[in-house]
C-alpha cells in the first residue's frame, strides 16, 4: 500500500503540466492565426482600392472616348488634382466646358472614393495616360511610396 501511494506522489502533477504546455500552444497558434486574419483584411482593402482605381481611369478614358472633339483640341492633354474643387452644371456647354467639367468630376469622385484619390491626364503623342493614385500606406500624404494605377490608351 505505501508503495502506492510513493508511486501516485512521483507522477502527481504530470498531467496538470501537460495541459499547461497544451494551453500555451494552443494560445501561439491562435494568435498566429489572428495575425493572418488581419493580414487577410488589409490585402482585401487594398485589392479594393485597386480595383477602384481602375475603374476610374476607365471612367476617365470614357469620358475622353465621349467627347472625341474635346480630345482633338487639347482639352485632356494635362488634367492635375486641384482640391476643393466645385463644379457646375454642364448643360449644353461647349467641348471645352465638358472637358474641364470632367475632369473636375473625375477628381472629385478620386477623393470620395479613395483615401486622398487623385488623377492626373497627360498625353503623349496620340497616347493618353491617366494615373490615379492615393494614400495606401495611411501616413496621411500622396507620394512616391503610395500605390498608383496607370491606364495608357489611345483614343
Amino acid at each position: 500500500m505505501r508503495q502506492q501511494l510513493s508511486h501516485r506522489a512521483a507522477s502527481a502533477g504530470t498531467s496538470m503540466i501537460e495541459v499547461l504546455i497544451t494551453v500555451v500552444i494552443l494560445a501561439f497558434g491562435l494568435i498566429g492565426l489572428a495575425g493572418l486574419l488581419l493580414q487577410g483584411f488589409g490585402l482585401n482593402n487594398a485589392s479594393y482600392l485597386r480595383s477602384v482605381a481602375t475603374q476610374q481611369a476607365y471612367d476617365m478614358g470614357d469620358r475622353i472616348r465621349a467627347n472625341v472633339a474635346g480630345a482633338t483640341a487639347g482639352n485632356y492633354d494635362s488634367i492635375t488634382y486641384t482640391a476643393n474643387q466645385s463644379c457646375g452644371a454642364c448643360t449644353n456647354c461647349t467641348v471645352i466646358n465638358l472637358a474641364t467639367f470632367d475632369a473636375c468630376e473625375w477628381n472629385k469622385e478620386n477623393e470620395t472614393l479613395l483615401p486622398l484619390g487623385r488623377g492626373n491626364v497627360s498625353r503623349n503623342g496620340a497616347e493618353f495616360v491617366i494615373t490615379v493614385s492615393w494614400d495606401s500606406n495611411k501616413d496621411g500624404a500622396v507620394n512616391t511610396n503610395d500605390t498608383g494605377y496607370t491606364l495608357r490608351f489611345l483614343p
